[in-house]
């Protein structure tokens, strides 16, 4: 019976993605302000959905494309342009995936005790100063320091 409740809930684990429930705390160095953030992040078939908490928008990034749905109204973002951006959704990718192949593309890895550190290659220093990570089970947390002094740290949590 259990082998049997096992296989099902391994099923619709990998058929219908994974979701992780976060938290995300954002540090804007010009309001010297933190806000705080609760979402889910779904993992489906190279798509991620982000979701947060008391809001309609939701983020699709696919294909290196991502794009926000309110309502019925879809919005294209050009992530040519929005290089952090794209960056923050390729990390999360990566880090889920476990694909350090991807992220040596676009840094240099360290590991330090139990943490991941990440340092940029030079297309990426005039936006990314750092990331650090922790990914055991679950990612414990993933901060984000950009050169403009904001920093982002989203940590799985159980709701």
């Amino acid at each position: 019976m259990f082998r049997l409740f096992f296989f099902i809930a391994l099923f619709f684990t990998f058929s219908n993605g994974t979701i992780i429930y976060f938290e995300e705390e954002k540090y804007i160095e010009v309001m010297d302000n933190s806000i705080r953030k609760k979402g889910t992040l779904e993992f489906k078939d190279n798509k991620i959905i982000l979701q947060y908490d008391n809001s309609k928008r939701i983020l699709i990034y696919e294909d290196d494309s991502l794009s926000i749905q309110i309502d019925d109204e879809i919005q294209e973002i050009n992530l040519e342009s929005q290089i952090a951006l794209k960056m923050v959704f390729l990390l999360i990718e990566s880090i889920q995936k476990n694909d350090f192949l991807i992220l040596q593309e676009y840094f240099t890895i360290n590991k330090k005790n139990k943490a991941t550190l990440l340092f940029p290659n030079k297309s990426l220093e005039n936006y990314i100063e750092s990331v650090e990570f922790r990914k055991t089970e679950i990612l414990e947390y993933l901060t984000i320091i950009m050169t403009n002094g904001n920093k982002t740290t989203i940590r799985e949590i159980n709701d």
